[in-house]
């Protein structure tokens, strides 16, 4: 072969492999450049529109800091938001999101009947799902792979109300534990169930009988002839598990029927939700909530986290109007460990890669805005082997409804103040 010839082939093969690169090279940077898209699942229409518009406020704070720092690696996140008030329509929504604007991450669910929902459709597409607040034991039992409970499980919010009431409330109510009169009321959906076992289950390791165990339709109208069993019941303690409808309620026919106990531990949905205050007036303060911390001691976080959730308060308070309850918190700092934990280490994005590295995340309590850590579970846990993709390490405690706002009051460690009106005023003084 003459050098001529060999000189024009050696050319020739150069510009291919040149143009190779140069292609190649267009496409990472397209990817590079390309959001980060994520299906977003909140109920801000029909009975649930209050917890939704909380989740969505501080989600929507989550991605805006996220971004302002320049994206994950230079790519922005954005949210393909699609409206849930039912469990029918999650799962309408989730399949549509998935496959029509072909989104592979998803988030929410606002409450546990939707998150189960959402998850459902989720899984069947192979889809990364990251439960933000939806607490139902199902959600992680059900065999799931790409399913991850980063928000506590309900047995956290179960133990952490039992906990508090033998711990804490039966030394201010100068009674032995076991001698307290505790009573539960529950709404009779995936979570109020799901809690319901949790402190029977509860209880009775501790060898406390509950002398009231009832539940009751979420969509209820008229609580008198519940009120009334509890009037002759006479408990010390009431736990109630509701939604906000039925939580104010609830409260209303109380004072209405006179109904007086020592001490009110409401468990998340509506006893967390800002709106309560706003239906019963100065009547919520003194009453306790077992749940996602709105804001922990701040000795526990890093000082990087501690900025972090510092912004989430000031921003969120400039967006609402007021303070976030403990599940906007908790929307918020799920997000946050999503977007600075898991979506950093990613290369492809896509849904078995994000599945291993959120396997692999072993964060300490204090990790996340909130006060939670995070340690997955996936099938290796001994109380429930079959349980996977649920956080271990989710901060749950109790806050009460204070006049200074809802302040942490246990456990020790997260508390940010001391427990007020124990026992609590009458009516006529709550007003």
């Amino acid at each position: 072969m003459s050098l001529e010839k060999f000189n024009g082939k050696a050319r020739t093969w150069r510009a291919i492999v040149l143009g190779i690169m140069v292609v190649a090279l267009g496409a990472t940077s397209a990817f590079a450049s390309e959001p980060i898209r994520i299906g977003v699942f909140q109920p801000l229409t029909g009975q649930f529109t209050k917890n939704g518009t909380e989740h969505w406020a501080a989600m929507q704070i989550a991605r805006d800091m996220i971004n302002e720092r320049g994206g994950i690696n230079g790519r922005q996140i954005e949210y393909i938001l699609a409206d849930i008030p039912t469990a029918a329509a999650a799962i309408s929504e989730a399949e549509r999101v998935i496959t029509r604007e072909n989104v592979k991450i998803t988030t929410g669910s606002g409450l546990s009947p939707l998150a189960i929902a959402v998850s459902q459709a989720a899984e069947r597409h192979k889809v990364f799902h990251w439960e933000t607040v939806g607490a139902a034991e199902i959600i992680t039992r059900r065999g799931f792979k790409y399913t991850f409970q980063v928000g506590g499980a309900s047995r956290l919010y179960a133990q952490a109300a039992l906990d508090f009431t033998l711990e804490d409330l039966a030394a201010r109510l100068n009674k032995a534990p076991d001698a307290l009169r505790i009573a539960l009321l529950w709404e009779n959906r995936a979570l109020g169930q799901s809690i319901a076992e949790g402190v029977r289950a509860y209880a009775q390791e501790k060898g406390i009988k509950l002398i009231y165990d009832e539940g009751y339709d979420a969509f209820i109208t008229d609580m008198t002839a519940i009120v009334q069993q509890l009037k002759d019941a006479k408990p010390d303690v009431m736990l109630a598990v509701s939604y906000p409808n039925d939580a104010i309620l609830f409260q209303r026919k109380a004072k209405e029927l006179n109904f007086y106990v020592q001490a009110f531990v409401g468990i998340t949905g509506g006893y967390s939700n800002p709106d309560l205050r706003d239906a019963i007036g100065n009547a919520v303060q003194g009453i306790f909530v077992s749940e996602f911390p709105p804001r922990v001691n701040p000795d526990i976080l890093k000082p990087e986290t501690l900025a972090a959730a510092n912004e989430f308060f000031k921003r969120y308070e400039a967006k609402m109007g007021r303070a976030p309850a403990g599940h906007a918190s908790a929307s918020f700092s799920g997000l946050w460990g999503l977007f600075t934990e898991v979506f950093p280490k990613a290369k492809t994005f896509e849904p078995d890669e994000l599945r291993e590295i959120a396997l692999g995340l072993d964060l300490p309590i204090g990790s996340l805005p909130n006060g939670s850590g995070i340690k997955f579970t996936n099938n290796d846990w001994a109380p429930e082997p079959k349980d996977a993709g649920q956080n271990l390490r989710a901060a749950i405690g109790v806050w009460q409804w204070q006049s200074s706002g809802n302040n942490e009051v246990y456990p020790q460690a997260l508390a940010t103040h001391e427990p007020e009106s124990v026992p609590l005023p009458s009516w006529d003084e709550r007003g």
